[in-house]
């Protein structure tokens, strides 16, 4: 065979070897994705400084970040009611939040904008000690990119976020005593950051945007929502743990769901109802 012959036969053996590698890799699952969205916003909150946040509490009192940052440590937790794993994780926090209930600590539950009165019948039954935020519009779920329930977020004494942990929390002590220590220190010496620094450093760090999770495009396009069925994907998280609105995700369950909003008949219930239904039926499969 002569040089150029050889040249032909080694060029095709390329091409070969690049269409066996593309057609051999395999799409991430589901479960893969929801992973590397999660650690993608652990990533991109920690070291953040958080938002400046006020929020109406169950007890009728208003709930400023302002007003605590630098002086307690806060730790948001956010959760909803038809959520199974926050209420598996709900007795080891109340555990933790006793026990430290003398220290400079502040541990607040932020419900998934529900009525107040199914949030109250929750802490009621679950017998939740610390305060409860309602948020009613989704804000406080907006100002920290909540997609998925539970997430717990914690500000430490310089006004940033050290723990931005999406997914239920087994062990309350070793997920957050190695970053109290040094909160508490600075909180006890009186360093802890000041309102007008927090301020300052808070209009700051708002323009930084956080990265937008990777697309999938290895799903084939679905037909569109409208009228109230993309209303409700709109506002409504996807249960699969991920970090994407209906609307976003491409997982089998936010498939599901959407197939649900655009072929069920929803008269007669409300779009709080409708999530609830959908949330219930497909939470965790």
């Amino acid at each position: 065979m002569n040089t150029r012959g050889i040249a032909i036969v080694s060029l095709l053996l390329a091409v070969a070897v690049i269409l066996f590698h593309q057609t051999a890799k395999k799409a991430p699952s589901g479960e893969e994705a929801s992973l590397t969205n999660s650690l993608n916003q652990q990533i991109a909150w920690k070291g953040r400084r958080a938002p400046n946040i006020t929020a109406e509490l169950l007890s009728k009192e208003t709930f400023s970040l302002l007003d605590h940052v630098g002086k307690k440590v806060v730790i948001l937790n956010f959760f909803a009611t038809w959520c199974g794993p926050c209420k598996a994780e709900m007795p080891e926090l109340i555990r933790f939040a006793e026990k430290h209930k003398n220290d400079p600590l502040l541990f607040i539950g932020v419900d998934a904008s529900e009525p107040e009165s199914t949030v109250q019948d929750f802490v009621l039954e679950q017998g939740v000690p610390y305060p409860v935020a309602l948020d009613r519009d989704g804000h406080l779920q907006k100002a920290f990119s909540i997609r998925s329930y539970p997430t717990t977020v914690l500000i430490g004494a310089d006004g940033t976020v050290q723990l931005y942990e999406v997914g239920s929390i087994s062990n309350a002590d070793v997920a957050f005593d190695a970053l109290l220590a040094p909160a508490f220190a600075a909180i006890n010496a009186g360093t802890g950051i000041t309102r007008e620094a927090f301020l300052e450093n808070t209009m700051s760090s708002a323009e930084k945007a956080l990265p937008a999770a990777p697309a999938d495009e290895s799903k084939p396009e679905e037909p569109a929502l409208d009228g109230r069925a993309k209303a409700i994907a709109d506002r409504m998280n996807c249960p699969c743990g991920c970090a994407h609105t209906l609307v976003e995700c491409t997982c089998k369950t936010a498939k599901d769901i959407k197939a649900a909003l655009r072929t069920r008949d929803w008269t007669g219930k409300t779009d709080e109802a409708v999530m609830t239904t959908l949330n219930r039926e497909y939470c965790m499969k």
